[in-house]
This record gives structure tokens, sequence and C-alpha cells, in this order.
């Protein structure tokens, strides 16, 4: 079984790194690399008809979307829940 690419963007990046507890983010993250059809509690479409998934992990919530042509899990943000 091969693993899926987990792609994620700059930014989320950079605030993953200045998370002081990021291990259950980064454990989501290794699950979704080797099983990429986990779904996420919320799912919505986006301008570009792209299914979105929110997925809530303790004070953040991580959007991300499936490319299943291209093996490719794309991160799109990281966001802390009380600001939604």
């Amino acid at each position: 079984m091969t693993n899926t690419l987990v792609y994620l963007h700059s930014h989320v990046a950079d605030h993953l790194k200045k998370l002081g507890q990021k291990a259950l983010i980064e454990a989501f993250l290794g699950r979704l690399q080797s099983n990429p059809e986990i779904a996420g509690n919320y799912r919505f479409a986006d301008p570009r008809g792209r299914i979105i998934e929110v997925k809530v992990l303790g004070r953040h919530a991580v959007f991300f979307f499936r490319d299943s042509y291209a093996n490719v899990v794309k991160i799109l943000d990281l966001r802390n829940v009380e600001s939604l």
C-alpha cells in the first residue's frame, strides 16, 4: 500500500510550528497519509465544487480536501475553533 502525499500550504506549516501542543494534529496528518479516506466532522463545497472536509481536533480545525486522482490530500487551513 502506498502512502498518500499530505501537502500543507505554507501558512499552515508556519502556524503548526508555532503551536505548543501539536501532537494531536501531527498524529491526524500521519493517519491521513496512510488512510486518505478519513472523513472530517463537517464538509462543504467550495466555489470550484471541491468537497472541503473540516476535522476538529481539540481547539483547532483542519480544513483539507482529497485529490484522489493525484493521490494527494491538501491541508488548506488550520484555525483555532474559538475564532470561527
